[in-house]
């Protein structure tokens, strides 16, 4: 699982910090290009996408890129809670986005929206989809106070799953 910047990275961290766990730090709306070019080059792998909306709505081209390009093995799952949270909360404009139609309309084999975790449910349920998955999950803002940051480097989170996946 390949997480964006700021705390889907660092919620990811603090719930189970785990080899298969990337981290980009400083890299909004970054993790959707990276996790294409793993799903591509490691066709054996399943590769989720952790975004958050304002890291999509930052890099709304690449939506086109990951339907065009976007292989069976890649699932992008964005989490919006109309906030750029991680920088002190201001307001994005994502409540005016329908990102399932656009993830639809730019070739995503299977878009999904909702408000319940049972979209994640079905975004990982979903069999015989030819292409990349998408799902987006509006949540509330809202970070637990002690949210730690990762501890272990940038070049380390790097180097480990690298080696992971086999150093390919």
């Amino acid at each position: 699982m390949l997480a964006s910047t700021g705390f889907c990275g660092r919620e990811l961290y603090a719930i189970d910090d785990r080899e298969n766990q990337l981290y980009l730090v400083g890299s909004m709306g970054c993790v959707t290009p990276m996790a294409l070019g793993l799903a591509l080059s490691r066709p054996d792998l399943t590769v989720v996408a952790l975004d958050g909306d304002g890291a999509a709505l930052m890099r709304m081209g690449v939506f086109a890129t990951l339907g065009a390009y976007g292989p069976s093995n890649l699932i992008h799952l964005l989490l919006d809670n109309g906030a750029h949270e991680s920088t002190g909360g201001q307001a994005t404009v994502s409540r005016g986005i329908d990102f399932a139609s656009v993830a639809s309309a730019c070739g995503y084999a299977l878009a999904l929206d909702g408000n319940d975790i049972g979209v994640i449910d079905c975004l990982f349920d979903a069999k015989d989809v030819n292409g990349a998955r998408f799902a987006r999950l509006s949540i509330r803002t809202g970070t637990p106070g002690d949210l730690p940051r990762p501890k272990v480097t940038p070049e380390d989170v790097r180097a480990r799953l690298q080696q992971h996946i086999g150093g390919r």
